[in-house]
């Protein structure tokens, strides 16, 4: 009976298994890396398997979700080194976006829920639609909680806190001080405790908080978690991986409570606490730091229990990857209460590294708590806010910086579902197929694939633990630990590895043969900095190690007291143990590190003592990370065997030379680039020596190549979808004139300024800026000193918008298109055209006009007659406030707080009732495209216009939407016969270029724009440019006419000749590149270059006589962008920068 009923259930097993659908793919354990043993480590890191590669943001906002566009970049991602996606939605902002949080809000904003909106139905079938099509490619994904998981904006928590019994909950200590004497005290409910000090009582009562309430994580789980497999259907669930917990808000602190409080902490500790409650917000003596450590305990392994625990086993007993980010983000120990047990509870701790600035001490944290608990992974978020500039050598740089750190599971923030127009964004950029270089990032992201993948393997190895200092700061609130940080710094930046240490791991860590033992790490140092107050049995183990022969080192101020030692007066004599077997006091981070190298047969030292390491070994073998180095340092490494390079770039490993080996370890030179990491890998076997260490390869020439290369633009900015401009349009965005010199001519001769600006852009306005006390009435009538106020009736005034929210542009325009910041008074005058005699109406938006006159007459009615033809508008505004604006200083919260003005005029009855949807189909002000008068500084006077712009390199045609008649056209000063012109069915004008030049050309037009359209308005879209091949230089092809606002690849090639001996190493040296390139030489692809150096050995692909060498270059989308108003567009600079030179080494 026992065989049959086991092959029943076999079978039913194996029944089960086959019912589901053949590609789709469990993701339980993918990306859990093995701790002990892999059959092919070489062979996995060259094509790693399944659950290294990255798992991005993908935000969800900004357009409507469809399965068509869904399925498309899912085809796209799938087809790199993407392994997933936690799916994220933005917040807005309170002050900007009044509506959406009129009846209140969680955290820094309501949700934008998106379309479908997030939890509807709509929404749950595209998401069991998209995890099902994640599950077949073998993706995963999760939901990432930022805003949705705060209170307030409507989902899971306010489902939680509707239970009166949660937000009853009694779970906040408060105190409150009465004289004795006071006869007229009100008493608060809920006392616990009372405390007598000199002439004063303190009561101790509870308020309502639920972060111990005992069901909070199981409800939580039940609300959320289990939701997705409830709405889903086990059936569809296979593809649920990589949920994500952003900037937890869980207010643990050493004042919470809890209702059965004195029955718990009675059992844990053996002592009624209520008696010392007044410990927790005043010092009552000595016996103080026990209360508090044993209080703060006590509140850590309850919320663990009741909250933490419960959601880590719902995504570990599944397989599953959980993440975080959460405040303090490890700088700030005692957030919740206890920030590296906290942060525990997730199978990939982890932490965000945002900008282009160091969060290595916050990585160092986060890959602490995943050695100490044995986490699968630790997860980086990264790098937000670095803007559309953002190119390779950065990408690269941070990435190695942040891995070195132990950060080994890569969620590049961001991927968005739409960019709509380029006008949508949070902290960009989108890293992944809308970049210029995507080509070029799929190289990229395998090399990340491989660096994960290998560093995530086996278990980390360093000789130094730190303790990490949450003891001191719950005893003493306000303790500072910047001193431990300076000697991490220092021991980091000197090649000395460390893990920082709470004190639980240090209290349940084994001691044996010298070395601290914790999960599977093995420390032979531990050092103590500030540590002012532990428990007792933190002492105990500090001893035990020091009594095993360990080498303890204190720094800072010395321990004051423990959970059973009450004299606190006695600084440092409870080290005495310790000191008595070795333990060292030191002075300074600088004296730490020296007295490591000096103390102990350290695991990696470089000679310099400048450089940073990581070291993990599985197998047989030692896997060392190393970066910083100088070229020709020699390094030491504790590991024995074969040396290889590794290299993540394309999965090759080669042999690498040593200088020599003993039994204490490894030495060698090294010949890599500083600003490169480098793979060190040890195996079993017999090392191979380098024979000659101090020989370095001798340059015997340096040629630069100069002049011209010939070039071919390659577009990339394929705007189906929309994401580049709006309307979407099936074209590939190319090389376009978008800046256009305007200047307005009256019988041939100039009048007024010529204005430089964007297509679209006119001079509608001019304006006049006054002191306060100014006679601004004269000054009306005076025609100098006016210049011209520039502005879009579509896009408002450049690069200004209006607030848009937090993290870049929002897909706003504000309607108020009248700047008020100078300061003083503010005057402004233009003509408007009346195209009939009728009633008018005056439309007046944000602040009003101290003085509104029409052909001189003072307005003070909203409505007017006015008869056919031109008449003047001025406009008055007295004591505006002088307010500073810049656009990249908006990143972080875009919130423009200038007062503005609108005054539009419309035939009675017909203004405009609708303001711009961030969703719609077009970002516009509401006057565009409507019938409102038209202004014109020159409206009445008779004239044309005239119009110069340069084009790109090798342009062979132009194609324009203009709004008037072109009467000529001049290339370089030629005048050109205008039958070139056609004109096609979809209105565009045509015109193909004689002889066309490989370098740029300007172009000049003399037209008569329409009513309405003076100046750079003329062009209603940008020039579109045709290309063929062209040249340019080596340098910034932003300085090259029209490409200043071209994003997307050029194609440089050059023939050179080479007549020398063939027997030496040729090294084709860029110099610079921004932002990657792939380098072919006589067709043969030498490789892809993400990062400095950008350097190729071209040896065995040269040969004597000509040769073509080909650089192709993708740019960022900074060039693009600059004609969009986003703080985060950056400083263009693309192209092959050089200088490029051949280098001949013997």
């Amino acid at each position: 009976m026992k065989v049959i009923s086991f092959l029943y259930l076999f079978s039913i097993c194996i029944a089960s298994l086959t019912a589901l659908p053949v590609s789709a793919q469990q993701q339980r354990h993918k990306g859990w890396p093995s701790f002990y043993t892999i059959a092919n480590l070489k062979k996995d890191f060259l094509n790693p398997p399944k659950g290294y590669g990255e798992v991005p943001f993908y935000w969800w906002n900004g357009d409507t979700l469809t399965k068509e566009r869904l399925d498309y970049q899912l085809n796209l991602l799938s087809d790199a080194a993407v392994d997933g996606f936690s799916v994220s939605y933005m917040h807005t902002n309170p002050k900007v976006d009044t509506l959406e949080n009129k009846y209140g809000y969680g955290g820094f904003g309501r949700a934008d829920v998106g379309k479908p909106a997030i939890f509807t139905d709509n929404w749950w079938n595209l998401w069991k639609w998209f995890a099902n099509q994640c599950a077949e490619k073998g993706l995963g994904v999760g939901l990432d909680d930022y805003v949705i998981g705060r209170e307030g904006n409507g989902f899971y928590m306010d489902d939680l806190l509707s239970d009166p019994k949660i937000t009853s909950y009694q779970g906040r200590l408060q105190i409150k001080a009465f004289r004795k004497n006071d006869k007229n005290k009100i008493l608060p409910s809920n006392i616990v405790s009372t405390y007598k000090r000199n002439d004063s009582i303190f009561v101790i009562y509870t308020e309502a908080s639920f972060e111990l309430y005992p069901e909070y994580g199981k409800r939580l789980v039940e609300l959320y978690y289990d939701r997705f497999e409830k709405k889903m259907g086990n059936q569809n669930t296979h593809g649920l991986n990589y949920f994500f917990q952003d900037e937890l808000k869980y207010d643990l602190t050493l004042q919470s409570w809890c209702e059965d409080m004195q029955q718990q902490f009675l059992k844990r500790k053996g002592y009624d606490v209520t008696k010392y409650l007044t410990a927790l917000f005043m010092d009552i003596g000595d016996i103080t730091t026990k209360i508090r450590l044993d209080y703060a305990q006590v509140l850590t392994e309850l919320a663990e229990e009741r909250y933490f625990k419960p959601i880590f086993d719902w995504h570990n007993s599944r397989g599953l990857i959980y993440g975080c980010d959460n405040y303090g983000r490890g700088l700030e120990p005692t957030q919740y209460l206890d920030y590296f047990r906290a942060i525990s509870w997730f199978t990939a701790p982890g932490n965000d590294a945002p900008a282009l600035g160091s969060s290595f001490r916050q990585t160092k944290v986060s890959s602490s708590i995943t050695h100490a608990y044995n986490r699968p992974r630790t997860w980086l978020e990264a790098f937000h806010s670095m803007g559309w500039n953002s190119n390779g050598e950065w990408l690269t740089r941070q990435l190695d910086h942040h891995l070195i750190a132990g950060g080994n599971l890569l969620c590049l923030h961001g991927l968005d579902y739409t960019t709509h127009g380029g006008w949508w964004e949070w902290a960009p950029p989108c890293f992944h197929f809308r970049m210029p270089y995507w080509p070029h990032m799929k190289h990229w992201l395998r090399y990340a694939e491989r660096m994960t993948f290998l560093l995530s393997q086996g278990h980390h190895v360093c000789d130094v633990a730190v303790l990490y200092p949450t003891e001191a700061m719950q005893a003493y609130p306000g303790f500072n630990p910047n001193n431990m940080w300076k000697v991490t710094d220092d021991l980091s930046n000197r090649g000395i590895d460390y893990d920082y240490l709470d004190y639980q791991s240090l209290q349940q860590a084994k001691v044996n043969n010298k070395e601290l033992k914790v999960g599977k790490e093995s420390y032979r140092t531990l050092v103590i900095v500030d540590a002012k107050a532990m428990h007792q049995e933190t002492l105990n183990k500090i001893i035990e190690f020091a009594n095993n022969g360990g080498v303890v080192i204190f720094s800072g101020e010395l321990l004051k007291a423990t959970t059973m030692s009450a004299n606190r007066k006695q600084t440092g004599s409870l080290l005495q143990p310790v000191l008595a077997k070795g333990g060292k006091i030191l002075d300074n981070a600088i004296d730490v590190g020296n007295y490591i190298n000096q103390t102990i047969n350290v695991d990696f030292h470089p000679c310099s003592n400048i450089g940073k390491v990581l070291h993990r070994h599985i197998n047989n073998q030692d896997i060392y990370m190393v970066m910083d180095i100088e070229e020709g340092d020699t390094l030491f490494f504790r590991s024995q065997g074969i040396c290889e390079l590794w290299n993540a770039d394309d999965g090759t490993t080669t042999i690498y030379p040593i200088l020599k080996q003993n039994d204490k370890g490894t030495w060698l030179k090294y010949h890599g680039e500083k600003n490169r990491s480098s793979l060190f890998v040890f195996s079993p076997g017999k090392p191979k020596f380098e024979i000659n260490p101090n020989h370095k390869p001798k340059l015997l020439t340096e040629k630069t190549i100069n002049g011209y290369w010939r070039t071919t633009l390659l577009p990339t900015m394929d705007n189906h979808w929309g994401d580049y401009r709006l309307p979407a349009t099936d074209e590939i965005i190319g090389a376009e004139a978008r800046e256009i010199d305007c200047i307005f001519l009256e019988n041939n001769k100039v009048q007024g300024e010529n204005t430089t600006t964007v297509y679209g852009y006119a001079p509608y306005l001019e304006t006049k800026n006054l002191p306060t006390n100014a006679d601004w009435k004269t000054e009306l009538l005076n025609d100098s000193s006016w210049i011209p106020y520039c502005y879009s009736w579509q896009f408002g005034v450049k690069d200004s918008p209006g607030s848009q929210g937090y993290h870049g542009l929002k897909g706003k325009l504000d309607d108020r298109f009248i700047i008020l910041d100078q300061g003083g008074t503010q005057l402004f005058r233009t003509n408007i055209y009346a195209p009939q005699k009728g009633d008018y109406d005056i439309i007046v938006e944000g602040v009003h006009p101290q003085l509104l006159l029409i052909d001189g007459h003072k307005q003070d009615r909203k409505q007017l007659t006015l008869a056919k033809g031109w008449h003047k508008l001025a406009l008055v505004y007295t004591q505006t406030r002088k307010t500073i604006y810049h656009l990249e200083n908006m990143k972080d919260n875009f919130q423009d707080t200038r007062d503005r003005s609108a005054v539009v005029v419309y035939p009675h009855g017909s203004c405009p009732n609708n303001s711009n949807n961030p969703y719609g189909n077009t970002i516009a002000m509401k006057w565009y495209e409507s019938n409102h008068l038209v202004y014109d500084i020159h409206g009445g006077e008779k004239g044309t216009w005239k119009y110069s712009f340069a084009t790109a390199p090798g342009t062979l045609s132009m194609k324009m939407r203009v709004a008037g008649k072109i009467n000529s056209l001049y290339i370089d000063g030629i005048k050109m016969p205008t039958k070139s012109f056609f004109k096609d069915n979809t209105g565009y004008i045509n015109y193909k270029i004689v002889n066309p030049k490989k370098g740029i050309s300007l172009i000049s037009i003399i037209a008569t724009p329409d009513i309405g359209y003076p100046g750079a308005a003329f062009f209603v879209e940008p020039i579109r440019l045709c290309t063929g091949e062209g040249e340019m230089e080596a340098g910034n092809w932003t300085h090259y006419g029209a490409m200043k606002y071209y994003s997307g690849g050029v194609r440089y090639n050059k023939t050179i000749h080479i007549s020398d001996s063939l027997q030496n190493k040729l090294i084709l040296n860029l110099g610079k590149v921004d932002a990657t390139c792939e380098v072919k030489i006589n067709g043969h692809s030498v490789g892809i270059l993400v990062s400095p150096p950008y350097k190729a050995d071209i040896t065995k692909y040269i040969h004597k006589g000509d040769n073509e060498v080909e650089v192709l270059v993708y740019s960022t989308l900074s060039n693009h962008y600059q004609t969009i108003p986003t703080p985060y567009r950056g400083k263009p600079i693309s192209g092959l920068l050089g200088p490029v030179t051949l280098q001949v080494y013997q």
